[in-house]
């Protein structure tokens, strides 16, 4: 049975090797690896705000209307709380994708914002 001991005492001692390796390799970590590059240009387009001087009015405000509504309403020509409100629901359901009564809802709410 004393045999049996001796591969069994070189696998650990071998592990305790690579688990002492490994300790070391981590503590160096910040010597050993380089530095990150920090980018200097401007962020990317999608993690910045939309800063177009279209409106003084912000329709995200409104409940429901995220960034991808917003969108669809400028491009409906739809761009402060006034015209919103003076739009017609059936075209502002049609021009976001949405349903009449969540137009309705958007206008009655860019009323009390306005």
């Amino acid at each position: 049975m004393g045999g049996m001991n001796k591969p069994l005492k070189q696998i650990l001692r071998l592990g305790g090797v690579i688990v002492g390796l490994g300790a070391a390799v981590w503590a160096l970590r910040d010597k050993l690896l380089p530095a990150p590059e920090i980018p200097d240009g401007p962020p990317p387009r999608f993690r910045t705000a939309d800063t177009s001087p279209s409106s003084d009015d912000d329709l995200t405000t409104v409940k429901g209307i995220g960034p991808v509504y917003a969108e669809r309403l400028v491009e409906a020509d739809i761009t402060s709380f006034a015209e919103l409100v003076s739009a017609d629901a059936a075209a502002v359901s049609e021009a976001a994708g949405v349903s009449e009564s969540t137009a309705t809802a958007w206008m009655e709410q860019a009323a009390d914002l306005s």
